[in-house]
């Protein structure tokens, strides 16, 4: 009897802290998602019930849906399933471990709801593997190499490709090459002027956030473009694997992080041997051709050869000038644009639809791990074949 009590206790718990959550994921008062709820109701008893107050008691955990018709109606008006409101908390994810580098628009409700999003992703990638009985392992240890300067930076991206025998030339799929090495790729899609991606370390094991929205932004300074989640993919992976000191803080510490996305990308002695060692100038040919190649922006590119002097500092200065000038904004328009395909990270959808075909989880778990609805599971598991 004693076990029962606490079994339903630890429900109600659950309950309340998930239905908290994915309101705020969904950016919603307590209110709203009471108005939203008596819009959806089908019956006079579910409308009733809905309030305000009502919803503040199941997320204090005070009281329960008197009815499982109040708790599809939840679901509905969040926009989710009824089991992702009584799923159990499987890892403890610490959220103020993400960080957040354009944080002036972000205000503490958004960030709030961000960190919840990706908290709950996360959650259901660990959930999945271990259902598959895949649990990847990450066996990076750079922790005796301080990393002070660019070059230090540079020492330990080598040093990675070389463990993971990635040779001198392009990383082709860098997403599932990450993958493959025991770190975790989400995407999430929010304004590109929040933030470009962030990452966190959950159970010994580096999980890399990325933001996807690639669609035409206002301000051309935060537009996100292939290039520039790639070099954010390894900029995050530097926070994770590389030594650097407490009092390196700010702008430094996210150079040096900079530097080691830039290495990971291309190294600097391919750099030399496709750029030569001294130059004048660069051709806008050459430069693409390069972007194509590596996966890496005309202004990583740059930054590049100021960093191991194949330009001079005066003329990279020169350059960043002329290239932000007004005058010069359809050439800066050529320069910046994409020369590569969008890449995603598809290991955990893979997963659950393998979970799925072996019949280790239901069609109604498949899609609570997927955000998405049976019909459209169902649909996705058909297989056409011509006659």
């Amino acid at each position: 009897m004693k076990k029962e009590k606490e079994k339903i206790q630890k429900m109600k718990e659950v309950f309340a802290q998930r239905l908290q959550n994915i309101r705020k994921i969904c950016g919603m008062s307590q209110s709203e998602l009471a108005e939203k709820m008596k819009e959806l109701a089908e019956d006079s008893t579910i409308f009733k019930a809905v309030s305000s107050t009502a919803i503040e008691k199941y997320e204090k955990g005070i009281m329960f849906p008197e009815s499982s018709g109040i708790i599809v109606t939840i679901a509905a008006a969040l926009n989710t399933n009824t089991g992702n409101l009584m799923r159990p908390f499987s890892v403890t994810i610490d959220r103020e471990k993400f960080e957040f580098r354009k944080k002036s628009r972000l205000g503490k409700k958004a960030i709030e709801g961000i960190k919840l999003q990706i908290a709950q992703r996360i959650e259901k990638y660990v959930e999945v593997e271990r259902i598959a009985g895949e649990e990847p392992v990450f066996d990076v240890d750079f922790s005796n190499i301080e990393v002070r300067t660019a070059f230090d930076a540079f020492n330990v991206a080598m040093k990675l490709r070389k463990k993971w025998e990635l040779g001198m030339g392009p990383i082709v799929k860098p997403i599932q090459m990450l993958e493959s090495h025991g770190v975790k790729v989400i995407d999430v899609k929010e304004d590109p002027e929040l933030f470009d991606g962030t990452s966190v370390m959950v159970e010994g094991l580096p999980v890399i956030v990325l933001n996807s929205n690639l669609e035409p932004c206002a301000n051309e300074k935060y537009q996100l473009t292939p290039e520039r989640r790639n070099l954010t993919l390894f900029h995050e992976l530097g926070h994770k694997v590389m030594n650097i000191p407490a009092d390196i803080v700010g702008k430094k510490r996210e150079n040096l992080c900079n530097a080691f996305a830039n290495e990971m990308l291309i190294p600097s002695e391919t750099f030399i041997n496709i750029f030569g060692k001294k130059r004048n100038g660069f051709s806008l040919w050459e430069m693409k051709d390069v972007q194509r190649d590596f996966g890496i922006s005309i202004r990583a590119l740059m930054k590049k050869a100021e960093m191991l002097n194949v330009v001079t500092q005066s003329y990279y200065k020169y350059y960043n000038i002329r290239l932000n000038s007004p005058e010069n904004a359809e050439k800066r328009k050529r320069m910046d644009a994409s020369e590569i395909p969008l890449q995603q990270s598809n290991r955990y959808e893979r997963l659950v639809y393998r979970c799925l075909s072996s019949e280790i989880i239901t069609i109604s778990k498949a899609a609570e791990l997927l955000d998405t609805s049976i019909s459209e599971i169902l649909d996705n598991l058909k297989i056409e074949y011509d006659e």
